[in-house]
């Protein structure tokens, strides 16, 4: 609530420049000119015209147009969290996560952060870096098209790189201003709680829910998987057993939200697997706008062991506003009718659907229309309804898209609860019994209530179905 309410009225918050200095700045230009990035006078352009006088939280936290281009949470998402192709994380320094190092300090904070982004080198699952070998973190990051945030100009595009690191230290720098100013004594151990709670056996509790709730699911669909929660998967004891794992050919461990699927050893035939990703590709259509990135689809092409049936399973992960969800659905409806004719359909799909559908937004009704006059049928039945839904989750002030924080007394209210998640398939092929949702791990949804929690690691829920194929007694 401290937070809250200096963010909600920050009185006389400093400018921009009297946290992050000119000094710090300066020193930061020659940071990157060192990992080889040199064409910076627009940078220091836009420093002196744009971000130097601001107000430190009025003018650069809740800037919304900052969110909007992403040039904090972009490099946020990148760095905050890695996983390490060896298998370890790496916490960039930062108030917004599990980093165990002292920050009590601004000037104590700068010296750790510069060592971790320009003097730490990691490498990490990406195919856009493979055979490169290990590179210092500011390297990771990408470019931030103008085609998938268009509030990002064409000018700041070319500079994005550089530029994301720039807003990403003031960032960071502030918000470590900020909590010392509001809580010095307090703050650093109330996280520790926190990481140890919700964060650091995250991994343990989704395989547990896996392994003892859902232990008779023949296909599970993943979105937002870390690349190296895959080696966690096929080193599990039991679930290592049970299924094997499908995951895209271009895995990503750079922004590190992958879209695998879990299939039944009993079930599928692992050695018939086909990665049909690329051939979905193949399938959009010129005129169709899919803003997807390495990681968001997965499509295979697998035989069942029991019936001898061709299956083309796919996993897929839509953009924040679900617009790019209909064009990759209408790519996988494409290829399953072309090359792929007579194979069973089935999809998991983190859609991205919402209450009421815009130009800005997937509605829930729009996309069950849409997919039911292309032969689909989905686990929500013939009316699905938008307000059940599987998302009830708000976000707080320390975030890096403050555009989108949700305050104490509204987190009900303003929550995000959308009809986001689906589980289709052709309904001339499949039937569904009405699906159903778990926030909890133990098959129950509680109506209302935020999550994550402490027992449920996921800001999503899980649904399930059972699937009966058409003219047949399989299932």
């Amino acid at each position: 609530r401290e937070v809250q309410n200096y963010i909600d009225d920050p009185g006389g918050d400093p400018a921009v420049h009297e946290v992050f200095t000119d000094v710090m700045f300066n020193t930061l230009l020659d940071d990157i000119r060192g990992v080889g990035l040199t064409d910076l006078g627009e940078v220091e352009r836009l420093w002196r015209t744009e971000y130097r006088t601001r107000r430190a939280v009025s003018g650069f936290l809740k800037d919304k147009s900052l969110g909007a281009k992403r040039l904090a949470s972009m490099p946020d998402r990148v760095t905050n969290t890695i996983n390490t192709l060896a298998g370890g994380v790496l916490l960039r320094p930062t108030v917004i996560n599990c980093f165990q190092g002292e920050l009590g300090s601004v000037e104590t904070w700068w010296a750790q952060w510069r060592s971790f982004m320009f003097a730490t080198t990691v490498e990490v699952v990406s195919e856009r870096m493979r055979g490169q070998g290990p590179q210092v973190v500011a390297r990771l990051l990408e470019p931030i098209l103008h085609s998938k945030y268009p509030a990002i100009t064409a000018e700041e595009q070319q500079i994005s790189i550089p530029l994301q690191i720039l807003c990403l230290a003031v960032f960071d720098a502030i918000l470590v201003h900020m909590l010392n100013t509001i809580a010095s004594s307090t703050w650093q151990g109330l996280r520790t709680s926190l990481c140890n709670a919700l964060h650091l056996h995250k991994d343990e509790l989704i395989l547990r829910i896996l392994d003892e709730t859902y232990p008779k699911a023949d296909v599970v669909f993943i979105q937002e998987a870390a690349a190296a929660f895959v080696d966690r998967i096929e080193q599990h004891s039991e679930l290592s057993k049970r299924y094997f794992v499908l995951h895209p050919m271009k895995l990503d461990g750079t922004r590190d939200q992958n879209s695998i699927i879990l299939a039944s050893r009993g079930y599928f035939e692992a050695e018939s697997a086909v990665d049909v990703t690329p051939k979905v590709h193949q399938h959009l259509q010129t005129n169709e706008v899919w803003p997807s990135s390495d990681g968001d689809l997965v499509a295979v092409s697998i035989k069942g062991k029991q019936d001898g049936k061709a299956y083309l399973l796919v996993s897929f992960h839509g953009d924040t506003n679900g617009l790019g969800t209909l064009p990759a659905v209408r790519a996988v409806n494409r290829l399953a009718r072309d090359s792929l004719q007579g194979h069973i359909l089935l999809c998991g799909l983190d859609a991205n659907t919402y209450k009421e559908h815009s130009n800005k937004y997937q509605g829930v009704g729009h996309f069950h229309q849409s997919i039911t006059e292309n032969g689909f049928g989905s686990c929500w039945g013939d009316s699905p309804d938008p307000l059940s839904s599987t998302t009830c989750n708000a976000r707080t002030y320390l975030q890096p898209q403050l555009n989108k924080a949700v305050g104490l007394a509204d987190k009900f209210a303003k929550a995000d609860k959308n009809l986001k998640d689906w589980i289709i398939f052709f309904s001339s092929q499949v039937s569904s019994s009405p699906g159903t949702k778990d926030n909890t791990g133990h098959r129950e949804y509680v109506p209302d209530m935020i999550f994550p929690t402490l027992t449920f690691p996921s800001d999503h829920a899980i649904v399930s179905a059972h699937l009966t194929l058409n003219g047949g007694d399989d299932d």
